[in-house]
């Protein structure tokens, strides 16, 4: 078990192994319509105008969304009250064309549905403004302007914890949305302890995380933990394969337990591969040849990779599937790196037969992408892509989408091993008999 500190006030952090421009309002979907899944049915969720409630970019010019903790662009968003931190929206439109944008928030409940709150109750002060922190791209091949926004700030505060989704859109024009992120204010009132282990099921040992939990509430009261407490739990912060609905099996005193033995099991998949595009100046990790081509662009091809499904654990030090912008020798990486086609290359005799292949991490939003999945070469028999990613380090893996299915399968191409070091983050809302809202008052991380 290996153990990792963030300077974050009342939260633990224990790294261990176990979705144009539009002329109408846009509609909505929310969390019950599977917000984070590729496979919904309803037609209208395909729309560029359709509001989605989950991390989701609406216009094709926009590239490297990250929202983290300010001057932490590997954390997660998360905010702490009475913490006083801030976090930092950063995302790049490409081109020249400067445009005006503004951002606004919507307070959810712990489905990710609007909650019944209105704006003076959640927050304080003036929470519509405008993104004033831009930069245009120097020294690339690549024009962009890069925004930044750094808040809660001086004007406003959220007085509420639980879900809120951040929203950007151009011109003062809320039907003209830019992109959507989810983020999280925390009131820490009650202590997760955790312990993420291989599985004890004989059956799943060596290739499943068990996630074994109790919140501990001494000073907190929770009069009907079955009915008022919501558990999620989500596995390197994806959405796809996150477990809720969890019930404690046992009450003792101030402690609830959560110590199941199947209801909380992930694959534990395998360690995520990597590249280094920090200079396109040479070959780096994992890069076999960069050339600029003649559509002007930079093209990184990767080293042809193999499926390690069938072959043993290795060890290997990773991010968990996280990104960093960065370029070598550069003052500002996020208005100085420029940006490349990354060519991934799997090898694979056949085509995997009903479902799809894609390039998954953060790199992706968690997301089963279009711009990230995978088209078979049956000349060179090889899965293929060639996203369009900002200079840095970056994580990945491949993971395997059914059709039909919303959770991606990791185990097809990158096999499962208990060994494999994963983060869990375990969320807990709590609605109260009688109160209208989900309070988030604990995350921890494992």
């Amino acid at each position: 078990m290996r153990k990792i500190q963030l300077s974050i006030l009342c939260v633990i952090l224990l790294a261990c192994n176990p979705s144009k421009n539009a002329s109408k309002p846009p509609k909505e979907i929310t969390s019950n319509d599977n917000v984070n899944s590729t496979t919904n049915d309803n037609t209208d969720y395909y729309e560029e105008n359709f509001l989605r409630y989950e991390d989701h970019i609406y216009k094709e010019n926009v590239k490297t969304v990250k929202l983290f903790q300010k001057d932490f662009p590997m954390t997660y968003p998360l905010l702490f009250m009475r913490d006083n931190g801030q976090l930092t929206l950063s995302f790049d439109v490409m081109g020249k064309k400067f445009e005006t944008y503004n951002y606004s928030f919507v307070h959810c409940d712990a489905n990710w549905e609007p909650s019944i709150l209105i704006q003076p109750e959640y927050m304080s002060g003036f929470a519509n403004g405008f993104v004033e922190d831009y930069k245009f791209s120097f020294n690339t091949t690549q024009p962009y302007i890069n925004y930044q926004l750094n808040f809660p700030t001086n004007d406003f505060k959220f007085i509420k914890s639980g879900n809120y989704l951040l929203k950007v859109y151009s011109n003062g024009n809320e039907e003209d949305l830019l992109l959507t992120k989810q983020f999280y204010v925390v009131d820490n009132k009650v202590e997760v302890v955790a312990n993420v282990k291989a599985a004890t099921l004989a059956r799943y040992r060596d290739f499943k995380h068990e996630v074994d939990f109790s919140i501990l509430h001494p000073d907190y009261t929770i009069n009907d933990p079955f009915q008022e407490l919501n558990v999620v739990i989500r596995q390197n912060f994806r959405w796809d394969n996150a477990i809720t609905g969890l019930k404690p099996l046992y009450m003792k005193g101030g402690e609830l337990d959560y110590n199941y033995e199947d209801k909380n099991l992930f694959w534990a998949g395998n360690e995520f591969r990597n590249f280094d595009i920090k200079d396109l100046r040479y070959q780096s990790m994992n890069v076999g040849s960069i050339a600029y081509e003649e559509d002007n662009k930079y093209h990184v091809y990767l080293f042809p990779e193999n499926s390690r499904a069938h072959i043993r654990y290795l060890t290997q030090q990773d991010l968990n599937g996280q990104f960093l912008v960065k370029r070598d020798d550069s003052r500002d990486s996020f208005n100085e790196a420029d940006y490349a086609n990354v060519h991934f290359n799997l090898k694979m005799e056949q085509p995997l037969a009903n479902g799809d292949l894609y390039v998954f991490g953060r790199l992706t939003n968690w997301e089963f992408n279009e711009e990230f999945k995978m088209q078979y070469d049956y000349e060179n028999k090889a899965y293929t892509a060639s996203p369009y990613l900002k200079q840095g380090y970056y994580n990945y893996i491949y993971a395997f989408l059914p059709d039909g299915e919303k959770e991606g399968d990791l185990f097809t191409v990158e096999g499962s091993h208990f060994e494999t070091q994963n983060e869990y983050y375990i969320f807990v809302y709590h609605r109260p008999m009688g109160t209208v809202y989900d309070q988030l008052i604990s995350v921890s991380f494992n």
